[in-house]
């Protein structure tokens, strides 16, 4: 059993939520981390990708420090930051030392709290996101994309998640600013400290340094949820020159909140491991994504293009073998021994146990989230498991984008569902 830190939680007069977890015994190691319940779902139409410019322009300017003063600063304590955007967060993560936890707070509220944005930093972020939209294009990314598109196509997901290069033209550093006044928010943002730290005296200065944030009215998430698919369809990718098929199929999985969530987690591990053993070489990867809504449900793979329809009925079988028996005590137990070792494994460091309580925070999971983990996790029966499956696997139609030669290809993949080729 893993030892679990002490916390300390405090709720600034601002409604910043912050928590200490005291991991005494890991040394001089710490982790501060920020997270905000804003994220790319916000960005405006015609503009996708600004929050991940944004999220890439934090550390380069404050009020009173330029990048060069913060990389300084950054050296000095022995620390590094990290930057993370997805659709339901902009995140922040500094590694650094117990022992400067005052400088490092202090140093993290003025990249966030007092940023700065400048025009010459947007164009290089802008640049950099341009620089990787025209390098080589990996197969299964540019698949994975596509399934997502189309499987959220008039919602708010259904578009590149770092901007394309058309909206990433359209942003401004207008837009930055607006970006950043109307969702940089006390009220909506939390605070995790985890090392061998004093909980008491961290709280006190925390509440020093960041109680001087402004809270803002919060915006409402009220976004359209996504459908899963009711009947089945094809999108095919032409490559005319591969010989071999990359597909997802799939469609839409609980949100991390649903009280099915760990339920399908559960039931989308026991249909990897039968997955990878019935098709070893097709690399299968079996995916939930969690979302403040729900996420897109997946099956990855890949094929000789001549097997691909195959592999493709395989894989729906099994889907369906879920779905229909329901799954065997022993590979329950299996399955909840791999997820439980994984979260045992992901908190065995302060930053660890910070990501952790960061995740807690954005899903509002509640601060014992990680005590009661393992409970949750056993108290899952075969029943709950068939029943999310019922649920979430596939249960009207299913999405399936495929890469490959469509020469070859046309003929086998109109058997399972309406097809069409993607525009190139």
């Amino acid at each position: 059993m893993t030892a679990l830190p002490e916390l300390a939680t405090k709720r600034l007069l601002n409604d910043l939520q912050v928590i200490v977890a005291s991991v005494p015994g890991s040394g001089d190691e710490m982790a501060v981390g920020w997270v905000l319940r804003y994220g790319s779902a916000f960005d405006p139409a015609g503009k996708g990708g600004l929050a991940y410019v944004v999220s890439g322009m934090l550390g380069k300017a404050t009020l009173d420090r330029t990048s060069e003063d913060i990389q300084t600063e950054l050296s000095l304590l022995g620390a590094e930051l990290e930057v993370l955007c997805d659709w339901d967060r902009l995140a922040v993560v500094l590694r650094g030392h117990s022992s400067t936890f005052e400088r490092s707070l202090l140093l993290l509220y003025q990249i966030i709290g007092e940023a700065q944005f400048l025009e010459a930093d947007l164009e290089e972020v802008k640049q950099e996101r341009m620089r990787q939209l025209d390098g080589p294009e990996d197969p299964r990314q540019r698949i994975r994309g596509l399934f997502e598109e189309e499987l959220f196509s008039g919602t708010t997901f259904g578009r590149p998640q770092r901007g394309s290069r058309a909206t990433l033209g359209n942003i401004s550093l207008g837009d930055v600013k607006h970006y950043y006044n109307r969702f940089f928010s006390s009220n909506e943002a939390a605070l995790v400290v985890a090392g061998n730290v004093p909980g008491d005296q961290v709280l006190q200065k925390t509440a020093r340094i960041w109680g001087v944030w402004v809270r803002k009215d919060p915006v409402p998430f009220t976004f359209l949820p996504p459908r899963p698919p009711a009947v089945r369809e094809v999108l095919l990718d032409d490559d005319p020159q591969s010989p071999a098929a990359q597909f997802i199929l799939g469609s839409l999985c609980p949100s991390r909140g649903d009280t099915g969530y760990g339920a399908a987690k559960l039931a989308g591990s026991i249909l990897q491991e039968r997955l990878t053993k019935s098709l070893p070489t097709a690399l299968v990867t079996v995916g939930l994504d969690a979302r403040r809504m729900p996420g897109p449900f997946y099956i990855q793979a890949q094929a000789a293009a001549d097997q691909a329809a195959d592999q493709i009925r395989q894989i729906l079988e099994a889907v369906e073998a879920v779905r229909g028996a329901g799954v065997t005590p022993d590979e329950l137990e299996s399955a909840k021994s791999r997820w439980i070792q994984e979260f045992r494994d992901g908190i065995r460091t302060p930053e660890g146990i910070c990501r952790a309580l960061l995740d807690a925070e954005l899903y509002r999971l509640g601060t014992n989230y990680m005590a009661l983990f393992e409970d949750l996790v056993r108290r899952t029966d075969t029943g709950a498991v068939q029943q999310a499956s019922k649920e979430w696997f596939l249960p009207g139609g299913v999405l399936l984008s495929i890469r490959g030669p469509a020469a070859s290809l046309r003929t086998s993949l109109a058997t399972f569902g309406s097809l069409r080729e993607a525009t190139p």
